[in-house]
């Protein structure tokens, strides 16, 4: 009797022995969850709440990069007057301007056709009298090229026209006004940013432009 008694105390000594045995790197590992349980592993963390934690890190990573670069340009609040440069003297370009931009404009008519998005060939003195003061003035600075429109039609018609124009405008600069192409982008405002009354032709046509804003 004391015999087999002993015997099972032996093996039970043994498969607990047995069970310590697991590899140094297995030991206080996490155990794969199925499908419908949770893993909790030292610091309390569940599966889903490690996942969790993990997309709202990087969506406010995401969150913080977009404030940045809109906080770069956010021209809402600058105070920007006429500025009188010796080198712009054509009629349909205005500057304006305070300690951070320079904001070159262009009405729509000086640029494009109704409607439409190709830089008509008479644009091009305009374009390279702000081109060649950008080079003179803000040479390797960053600008923005944005574009505007009325509030007639379609808010996403005229959204996606004021972002072909801008890139029209963008494209131009690149290829004939000495600008680096890692160096501009694109802001298509659409309706947004008025500088006239939308209820007047007069207005409307105002509102319908292109602004190259240089950061200094």
């Amino acid at each position: 009797m004391k015999k087999h008694l002993l015997s099972l105390l032996a093996a039970t000594t043994l498969l607990a022995s047995c069970s310590d045995l697991k590899k140094p790197e297995e030991k206080d590992q996490p155990q794969e969850a199925t499908a419908d349980t949770a893993v909790v592993y030292r610091d309390g963390q569940t599966a889903g709440d490690a996942a969790a934690s993990a997309a709202a890190t990087t969506e406010n990573a995401a969150d913080k990069a977009g404030n940045a670069v809109s906080n770069a340009w956010d021209m809402t609040k600058a105070k920007l007057a006429d500025v009188k440069l010796e080198e712009i003297d054509l009629p349909e370009v205005t500057v304006r301007g305070d300690d951070q931009y320079n904001v070159y404009a262009l009405e729509e008519k000086v640029l494009f056709d109704t409607d439409k998005a190709t830089i008509k060939p008479t644009a091009t003195r305009a374009l390279s009298e702000i081109s060649a003061s950008i080079a003179r003035r803000h040479r390797g600075k960053d600008i923005q090229v944005m574009g505007f429109a009325d509030s007639r039609g379609d808010k996403n018609y005229n959204r996606e026209l004021s972002a072909q124009r801008a890139a029209a405008v963008r494209d131009w600069l690149v290829k004939n006004g000495q600008v680096a192409a890692d160096k501009v982008s694109l802001e298509p405002m659409g309706e947004a940013a008025p500088v006239a009354s939308n209820a007047t032709a007069a207005g409307r046509q105002e509102n319908r432009r292109v602004e190259i804003a240089v950061r200094k």
